[in-house]
C-alpha cells in the first residue's frame, strides 16, 4: 500500500498541479505505457486520477491533511482495485512501475537528506 502512495502521489500531483516541467496527463499517460501499461489500464488509472483531483480544494484554501490522507488512501484503494481487473501482464508492470517510483522517491529523499 505505501509503495502505492508514493508512487500515486507523484503521479497525481504531477497530472494536475501541472507546474512548469512536471508532466502533463497525456506524458503521464506516454510514461505509464512506456512501462508496460496497456492503454485501457494507463486510461483508467487517469480517470481515476482525474476523478479525485477535481474533489480538490480550491487554490489558495487552506488544507486539511486529515482529510487529505485518508482521500488519498481511498484513491490507492480504488487504483489497487481497479489494477486487479487487468490482465496479468498490466499488473506485473503497474507493480513494476510503482517499485521503480517508490526506488526514484527513496533516491531524492537520500539525495536531499545528503545535502542538508
Amino acid at each position: 500500500m505505501f509503495k502505492s502512495f508514493i508512487a500515486f502521489s507523484a503521479l497525481v500531483l504531477a497530472i494536475y498541479c501541472a507546474p512548469p516541467g512536471w508532466p502533463t496527463a497525456e506524458e503521464a499517460k506516454a510514461e505509464l505505457q512506456s512501462s508496460g501499461l496497456s492503454a485501457q489500464a494507463a486510461d483508467g488509472i487517469l480517470k481515476l486520477a482525474s476523478d479525485f483531483a477535481s474533489n480538490k480544494p480550491a487554490e489558495g484554501t487552506e488544507i486539511d491533511r486529515e482529510a487529505a490522507r485518508a482521500a488519498f488512501h481511498q484513491f490507492i484503494s480504488e487504483v489497487d482495485a481497479y489494477i486487479k481487473t487487468q490482465s496479468p501482464e498490466d499488473q506485473t508492470a503497474y507493480n513494476a512501475f510503482i517499485a521503480k517510483k517508490k526506488a526514484d522517491f527513496e533516491a531524492r529523499i537520500a539525495a536531499r537528506k545528503a545535502g542538508q
